[in-house]
């Protein structure tokens, strides 16, 4: 029997909802834990819910109002050995943070935008797994900063090989920026989902839109899908990912 790992994808909103994910990940034990939104000061809250000592981090964004101010980004946390890390950027640059504010839209994409992945082995099976937050908008409906960026990232994405991709696309299924990655790797989420955000804790309640995304190559396999609400604004993915 080929080796498989067990993986969760959430967006935690900042530290909102830390009551909430720390018990549900010590409760559901993935081997892979992709997380957006995550503060750099939850880091160790996380690892430690996992019992995990492998993770690889990375910074989006300053939130200089918060008190105290934070640094806002992406990671992913293993149980399993991580034999490589890797962040591609396709907004911005390691050397800056750019600052962004919490209640102001206009400075919701100040910040850097990358993938972010990992090779992990389990059983003898190397794994690659990325994760991204991806450009924001209003509205849902695509703009040409999402254009541009889905183009760079797409790039980045082709570099790869073999992977299984998840993460907040903030761009609903069906829409013109949710099918361009769809049209080159399949859409892992079942289609009985019409929404990733949780109506009771997302800032704008029920809202039918399907954003979070699970996307494999043909060299892997997701089985096993589904989605775990009442854990943060957004529902948990969670999943299990087997070699082809």
């Amino acid at each position: 029997m080929s080796a498989s790992l067990k993986l969760i994808c959430l967006n935690i909103e900042k530290d909102k909802h830390l009551d909430r994910v720390i018990p549900s990940l010590i409760s559901e034990r993935p081997d892979v834990f992709c997380v957006q939104e995550i503060y750099e000061s939850s880091v160790l809250k996380i690892a430690g819910a996992l019992t995990s000592t492998e993770h690889i981090y990375a910074p989006m964004t300053g939130r200089p109002k918060e008190q105290p101010p934070e640094i806002q980004g992406l990671a992913i946390f293993s149980r399993v050995p991580i034999r490589k890390r890797a962040v591609k950027y396709y907004v911005g640059t390691p050397a800056t943070v750019p600052d962004s504010v919490e209640g102001d839209p206009s400075t919701y994409n100040f910040n850097n935008r990358m993938v972010v992945a990992c090779d992990v082995e389990k059983d003898g099976e190397i794994f690659r797994i990325a994760t991204t937050h991806f450009t924001w908008t209003s509205d849902s409906q695509p703009t040409d900063e999402q254009r541009q960026d889905m183009r760079t990232m797409l790039d980045a994405l082709e570099e790869m090989g073999e992977f299984a991709l998840c993460g907040d696309f903030n761009a609903p299924r069906g829409g013109e920026m949710f099918s361009l990655i769809a049209a080159k790797y399949k859409d892992d989420i079942p289609l009985r989902y019409s929404s990733s955000l949780d109506p009771e804790l997302h800032r704008a309640g029920h809202l039918p839109i399907m954003v979070d995304g699970l996307f494999t190559t043909p060299g892997y396999m997701a089985s096993d899908v589904h989605l775990e609400f009442g854990i943060s604004d957004h529902a948990a993915i969670i999943a299990t990912i087997s070699p082809e």
